[in-house]
């Protein structure tokens, strides 16, 4: 049975469970797999292709002021590129309580993200130094199934509380 004639998260059979299941397990991967690449030596260009859609709306609150909102994922990967790239010489995600749900038959995650962040600005005091700042933010991530890839085709962040939880934010926060 292929994906298009599966209604997701109805478990009133085996196959069906299985087939959410599966889709939920590639749904949290997909998640994940952005929040690696964007720690790991700032893989900006592979967490945009392989993680959103070509034409995801990406809204992230984290900042004072008006909402960053960008319209597909060569607008946002253009955003990390020019501004967090030069700002930020490493960053940290941790993943904190989140859950996959089914609305009308169409996958989101909900999750609470821990990000530290240490600024290049200070990167002469060392790799091994306290983070300049730390926030926990709030992601709801809708998902598509693009070709048999589950993609985000949706994407906002707000913070949890507040907007810093540690240290003091810079004069213009990078995601």
């Amino acid at each position: 049975m292929s994906d298009s004639h599966i209604e997701f998260a109805q478990t009133s059979s085996g196959q069906l469970s299985l087939a959410t299941l599966q889709a939920e397990r590639a749904i949290y991967r997909t998640f994940c797999n952005y929040l690696f690449f964007v720690d790991r030596d700032k893989q900006y260009e592979r967490a945009c292709i392989e993680c959103f859609k070509s034409d995801a709306k990406i809204t992230y609150h984290m900042a004072s002021g008006s909402a960053l909102i960008f319209h597909g994922r060569n607008e946002f990967l253009d955003y990390l590129e020019s501004h967090a790239r030069p700002t930020t010489q490493m960053s940290a995600h941790v993943l904190g309580q989140s859950r996959i749900h089914w609305i009308n038959g169409k996958p989101r995650i909900s999750a609470y993200i821990t990000a530290w962040h240490w600024l290049s600005a200070n990167e002469e005091a060392g790799d091994l130094r306290p983070a300049d700042w730390t926030t926990i933010g709030f992601a709801e991530d809708d998902f598509e199934n693009v070709e048999g890839n589950w993609l985000i085709s949706r994407r906002s962040v707000k913070p949890a509380a507040g907007l810093v939880a540690a240290g003091s934010a810079p004069p213009e926060l990078p995601l």
